[in-house]
């Protein structure tokens, strides 16, 4: 694959400029058949992108990578052009038309940098992460990625596992008797290793929201101030609120970055007893966006006592993981937050969606209850990917059997659950020859010129 020289655009075309990225053996040759200005390795240059008939398409800029310093490994080159859609469409016949490359597929630029060392695979992963972030903390977990926070600690597990199978294929070879194996230490060292990683895997699955974000269901009866607090958060009018009971008939879905978290609020129905018909099915749709939400705003009125509708709610809500907002804050309030900032059992926390009292508070504990019990500001991402997640969690289960095994005077099978754990280890970075199949799924997810 890597003896065909290929191209493709790398941004979206519509904007003020368009970049299209050529890479092979042949990029020099495909630049120079197309473009007027000097070709210098890292030097860019102003030129003209000329057809056959030395006629003009546009004026460019454009820089060339000699292998192996370029994000491919290989020579590269980049074209910076307007972003005509007739300019991108025009350059890419004529860089067809040279018979020397063809249209990159999906991810093949990533794909050749990690084919040819420059990323491992948990890197060339990160790229996708990184284009898709859509909160400053999966930014940050996907650039860590990147430059290989993931895969210093993956490589530092592997490498200690590996020391474990030498000292054990020690043993294992000696007739001597000579090299003899202290087995309670030797499952101590196992179990080290295999807190770390069950540490990562903790992590991992936690964090999951970073990657993947995390949808909240408001849900309360009528009027207790669900569509007032989805237009605070978002901080614009996106739900129509009246004084009307049942205004809100469907769900109402945003987006919106939560202390980095990127969160869908889902604005549901008021949930009462109706004879509507509409707003009964509405209803429904509330109580299954509840059910299936991550975790659940129950928004009571702080004005007035609990009702039955309030009570009903709360029993339907009771197994979730859930936030008590008490809403109307700006107003004489007869509820509150208990002394340990609880209500009815649940996290509490009273706010203003007028005055904007309490929602920092509010986006603070929706950041801390999707996290678990770790701090949402000292928080350093990792593990964000599910494939990997999967592996450490196979690496975890050899690692505890081999510990266990190493206590029964075993070595062959606490050596081959070790050689397992490392086989999951090197699946995270690409090591050891990953199949093709594993290697082509990962990057087909990719945009093209990427």
């Amino acid at each position: 694959m890597n003896n065909e020289t290929i191209f493709a655009l790398s941004t979206p075309v519509g904007g003020a400029i368009t970049v299209m990225r050529i890479s092979g053996p042949d990029a020099r040759r495909v630049l120079s058949a197309v473009f007027t200005g000097r070709i210098e390795h890292r030097r860019t240059s102003v030129g003209k992108i000329v057809d056959a008939d030395g006629a003009t398409v546009d004026t460019v800029s454009a820089v060339f990578y000699e292998a192996p310093h370029s994000y491919t490994g290989e020579d590269m080159a980049e074209i910076s052009c307007h972003g005509s859609y007739a300019v991108a469409v025009r350059l890419m016949e004529l860089l067809s038309d040279t018979g020397l490359a063809r249209q990159a597929e999906p991810g093949e630029f990533t794909k050749r940098a990690y084919l040819n060392g420059k990323l491992d695979l948990a890197q060339a992963e990160a790229v996708m992460d990184l284009i898709g972030a859509s909160a400053e903390r999966s930014r940050r977990a996907a650039m860590l990625q990147l430059e290989g926070r993931l895969s210093s600690v993956i490589a530092d597990i592997y490498g200690r596992v590996k020391l474990l199978c030498a000292e054990l294929a020690n043993v294992m070879d000696d007739d001597t008797g000579e090299a003899a194996l202290d087995e309670a230490a030797f499952s101590l060292k196992i179990r080290e290793i295999l807190s770390r990683v069950s540490e990562l895997i903790h992590s991992g699955m936690r964090d999951s929201v970073f990657r993947e974000g995390a949808r909240a269901a408001l849900i309360g009866s009528p009027n207790v101030g669900k569509s007032s607090l989805l237009n605070a958060l978002i901080m614009r009018e996106r739900a129509i609120v009246t004084a009307i009971p049942g205004t809100t008939r469907d769900t109402v879905e945003e987006s919106v970055s939560i202390e980095g978290i990127p969160v869908i609020l889902i604005d549901t129905a008021g949930i009462r007893e109706s004879r509507d018909e509409v707003e009964r099915m509405g209803i429904d749709r509330s109580i299954r966006e509840a059910e299936r939400a991550d975790i659940v705003l129950w928004l009571v009125d702080g004005t007035r006592p609990l009702n039955d509708e309030d009570e009903r709610i709360f029993d339907g809500v009771s197994t979730k993981n859930t936030l008590a907002v008490i809403t109307k804050a700006d107003l004489e309030p007869v509820i509150f937050p208990d002394d340990n900032c609880l209500f009815r059992g649940f996290p509490a926390v009273s706010v203003s969606s007028v005055t904007g009292e309490g929602l920092g508070a509010l986006k603070k504990c929706i950041a801390s209850t999707l996290l678990g019990t770790e701090s949402a500001q000292g928080f350093d991402p990792i593990i964000t990917n599910s494939r990997h997640i999967a592996l450490l969690k196979a690496a975890a289960g050899n690692l505890s059997a081999a510990s266990l095994l190493i206590l029964t005077g075993d070595t062959d099978a606490p050596y081959y659950e070790l050689r397992e754990a490392m086989g999951s280890l090197a699946g995270i970075l690409g090591r050891d020859d990953p199949s093709e199949e594993l290697v082509d799924s990962i990057f087909a997810n990719f945009c093209l010129g990427k």
